[in-house]
């Protein structure tokens, strides 16, 4: 009885917040001038690389208007000023992770797990350093909320041999999202998405939801990483995730960054892009394999 009087009190208080977050959204919404538009993609160009384009306008509307709202101001310029000069650069990280779209899920995009599973002695042909060293390096450069390394992680574990170490490491420009994916809790929902029998074998039931195994965790380092920075990378990778990020680059800074991952690519190794994107219009090295995978040769 205590436990649903409990219940009932903290749904009241969650109606109550999110109606008071509505009218403050509300009271502080307004629309962008053109000028005003400009100066906020260009400093999300110059800092992070992305692009937002005119038909995004209102995306960006909303999302800035909802920090505006947090802090407690009414003009774009005002807001615009605090991100791109305080000092503070909690500001700048929370403007990122406001306007960073994170939706992935567990085995998004299948084909490519299914053609690592599938195609593994052309993998280990081509790259004789994953046998000769007994590891495997990959690299998910925009792992968002973390199902795409701990899919990678599952796959690998899957069909490697056990004398194969499996080295991933998972970076992300927003905090926010590496905060989720280090914890390796999801809902309920990932049912629709993972085999019965891998949900079984790598994730524990917990409460609300399921947890990615130690065993699981052990193999993926996360870390923070802007792909406009340097690579700071000791090594190579054998394999590089960079899937439906590059969509929001222009085409000057896709052909660095592709550049960039042949460097920091294994002699055989492989780039993995997303669906929605190609290779074919920008200035590369990597040799055509299959839609959306390419080789270093």
């Amino acid at each position: 009885m205590a436990s649903t009087m409990s219940e009932e009190i903290n749904s009241a208080m969650d109606r109550v917040m999110e109606k008071n977050e509505k009218i403050q959204m509300k009271k502080f919404a307004t629309k962008m001038s053109a000028n005003e538009f400009e100066l906020f993609t260009t400093f999300i160009h110059g800092k992070f690389g992305m692009d937002i384009t005119e038909n995004k306008k209102h995306m960006l509307e909303i999302k800035v208007n909802r920090l505006m709202a947090q802090n407690r101001m009414e003009d774009y310029m005002q807001y615009y000023n605090m991100i791109s000069t305080t000092r503070d650069k909690q500001k700048t990280v929370e403007f990122l992770n406001e306007i960073t779209i994170n939706k992935t899920d567990f085995f998004r995009e299948i084909n490519h797990f299914n053609f690592m599973k599938n195609h593994l002695n052309f993998i280990m042909k081509k790259n004789h350093r994953i046998e000769a060293a007994k590891e495997i390096r990959v690299w998910s450069s925009a792992c968002s909320t973390g199902e795409e390394p701990y899919t990678l992680a599952i796959t690998l574990k899957e069909i490697l041999p056990a004398n194969i170490s499996i080295k991933i490491l998972a970076t992300d420009i927003s905090h926010r999202v590496l905060e989720k994916a280090i914890t390796g809790q999801y809902s309920n929902d990932i049912k629709s998405q993972v085999d019965p029998i891998l949900l079984t074998k790598y994730f524990n039931k917990i409460h609300n939801g399921y947890e990615i195994k130690q065993e699981i965790k052990d193999l993926i380092t996360f870390r923070a990483f802007n792909l406009k920075e340097p690579f700071p990378f000791k090594n190579k990778f054998d394999i590089i995730f960079c899937r439906n990020v590059m969509i929001y680059f222009d085409k000057e800074f896709q052909e660095k960054l592709v550049g960039k991952f042949y460097d920091f690519i294994i002699n055989g190794g492989i780039l993995f892009i997303g669906h929605s994107e190609s290779l074919t219009y920008i200035k590369n090295r990597f040799k055509y394999h299959q839609p959306t995978i390419y080789v270093k040769e």
